[in-house]
């Protein structure tokens, strides 16, 4: 048995949805697909070059000769009803680093198997060292939508690993996943902010999975504010609305915590806990808020309350204004403020200024 099968014989053992391997050089052209990005989005051009990288990974590499890749379906797990506005079901999931994860433990199998057969392997497990969705395409998996995202037959619902190995292989799949319908632009026209604005063409600046996990201590427009919506940390609106997604979510399974941490991660409760507990119970899973930002849940957590108002909201918001961080205090005020505005003498404005 050749390696490339063996290594696709242990991801199916494992219960690895997908997997393939590609050339190091097969990465090159999305080089020019992020040049293309970039001519679109010049106000992008930032963001998206240092992800230039991504398309050659034997410049940091030298040794690289092959991309091994794998996808984990993830859709099969019971999401609660009451989390769903707040988070991209992804990150509540999610298998980076998170030893509870039955993905994580297959993937973390995987990878020593790679090493008993002798591979050296690099890899990166939060962010990637290539470009993860387009690796899957060119090896075979599925198709990348409209939207930018990865799908197979099960829709967009998929975690994906990969490693870079110093032997050269190759196993291309064959996938039978429909292209996206001719005239569709369902996932176009969800976007809240415009930031998927054509096919393919996504600027990432105004994203709300970026918003939303930014660490700059900006605060954003009212505009900005009310386009997040309940948004606390990610966002599904395109591939829910994508008509490929339709009836793939399984919703058999329960993920090791969640349903136990879900009181916990709802916007008032966020807002009410010290930033030692935000660092203790939410840093560790949700690692692109970084350590010295952690009031950006503060602020997420605002907004998503005055966006999906509530009276009981109020005296959370009170408190909000003798928060350590100004910016968040900043904020409190805002949303009394707003919510006034909003709701003509409403509690809001009683016991401080708007």
């Amino acid at each position: 048995m050749s390696m490339e099968a063996q290594i696709r014989q242990k991801a199916r053992e494992l219960g690895i949805a997908q997997c393939g391997i590609i050339k190091a050089d097969a990465m090159l052209d999305y080089g020019e697909r992020l040049r293309e990005r970039m001519a679109r989005i010049p106000q992008g051009e930032g963001l998206y070059r240092r992800f230039m990288g991504f398309a050659d990974p034997r410049r940091a590499f030298p040794w690289a000769k092959s991309v091994v890749v794998t996808a984990c379906f993830y859709g099969h797990y019971h999401i609660p009803a009451a989390l769903l506005p707040h988070y991209g079901k992804y990150y509540l999931v999610d298998m980076r680093l998170n030893p509870a994860s039955p993905e994580a433990k297959k993937v973390w199998a995987f990878e020593a198997y790679l090493h008993e057969l002798g591979l050296r392997t690099a890899t990166e497990e939060q962010y990637g060292l290539t470009a993860l969705r387009w690796a899957a395409f060119k090896a075979g998996l599925g198709y990348i939508r409209r939207n930018n995202f990865f799908y197979t037959e099960k829709g967009s619902w998929f975690g994906l690993n990969a490693w870079i190995i110093d032997k050269e292989l190759e196993l291309i799949e064959t996938h039978h996943v429909r292209e996206c319908p001719l005239h569709c632009s369902c996932c176009i026209r969800s976007c809240p902010t415009k930031s998927l604005f054509a096919p393919y063409t996504m600027n990432m600046a105004t994203c709300i999975s970026r918003l939303s996990t930014s660490n700059e201590a900006l605060p954003y427009t009212d505009e900005v504010n009310r386009m997040m919506g309940t948004w606390l940390y990610g966002c599904d609106v395109c591939q829910n609305a994508c008509p490929m997604n339709q009836g793939t979510w399984e919703d058999r399974d329960r993920f090791p915590n969640l349903e136990e941490a879900a009181f916990r991660l709802m916007p008032e409760q966020i807002l009410s806990m010290d930033y030692g507990d935000i660092r203790r119970l939410l840093s560790g899973k949700f690692f692109y808020i970084q350590g010295e930002s952690l009031w950006r849940w503060k602020l997420n957590a605002i907004n998503a309350m005055v966006n999906g108002f509530q009276d009981a909201y109020i005296p959370y918001l009170h408190k909000a204004k003798e928060d350590r961080f100004t910016i968040v205090q900043e904020k409190a005020r805002w949303a009394l403020h707003t919510i006034a505005q909003m709701e003509p003498g409403a509690p809001a404005e009683a016991g401080g200024e708007p």
